[in-house]
């Protein structure tokens, strides 16, 4: 089976359902160049959590997807929806490099410094250090590393979602409710995910308590 059209259409799906119901919106972008970015950035945003929902809460029964390929379109994107978060506060205030409204260095640091962002700042620091662990995974166990990249997943995802919401300028009670489910059950499927991990390792330490007990 090739899942190569379903994966490309979910992955449509996650990115454009945000653009679309944040363009329905009569907000004021302020330019075309901002707007840009927010619907790119609110696109990759969707795109993330969506990755949780592809890995662990499409039943087989709806796509039996191998977990080869599911890795491939992790990692694809990961680099690129991931990579543009990253430069994500800088191209906020890009547009004042060319404008000369402002400095944009001093607006960057304002914005980073304001406390109604600081869930954001924690955010990307959160990204940052899933991609330099990432280039470092094979020095973990894989059970170990796969603890690691979720959980610091599940915070990038609840700390951006609360930015999003709290702060985003798309952020009206449709655009909320939409993060809030989507980030919500990503995070519950991932530790849902992790359950057969714990339960594997209570039962090894269990047995070796046992064997130790016999002796």
């Amino acid at each position: 089976m090739n899942n190569t059209p379903f994966v490309v259409a979910y992955l449509l799906l996650m990115a454009l359902v945000p653009v679309f119901l944040a363009a329905n919106q009569d907000v004021p972008a302020g330019s075309s160049y901002l707007q840009i970015v927010l619907f790119l950035s609110l696109a990759a945003f969707g795109l993330v959590l969506g990755q949780f929902w592809l890995s662990r809460l499409l039943p087989p029964s709806v796509a039996k997807i191998k977990p080869a390929v599911v890795l491939r379109w992790h990692k694809i994107v990961g680099y690129s929806a991931v990579g543009f978060l990253l430069i994500h506060p800088v191209l906020m205030v890009a547009r004042r490099f060319w404008a000369q409204e402002s400095d944009p260095t001093e607006n960057l640091i304002l914005m980073l410094r304001a406390p109604a962002l600081q869930p954001a700042f924690v955010a990307w620091v959160v990204m940052v250090l899933l991609g330099v662990l990432s280039l470092a995974r094979r020095r973990f166990r894989p059970k170990s590393w796969r603890i690691l990249h979720g959980l610091l997943s599940a915070g990038f995802a609840g700390l951006a979602t609360w930015h999003v919401v709290a702060v985003g300028r798309h952020s009206n009670p449709a655009m909320s409710l939409f993060w809030i489910a989507l980030a919500g059950f990503a995070v519950w499927a991932l530790l849902r995910s992790y359950m057969p991990i714990l339960s594997a390792r209570t039962s090894t330490v269990n047995k070796g308590v046992a064997h130790e007990i016999a002796r």
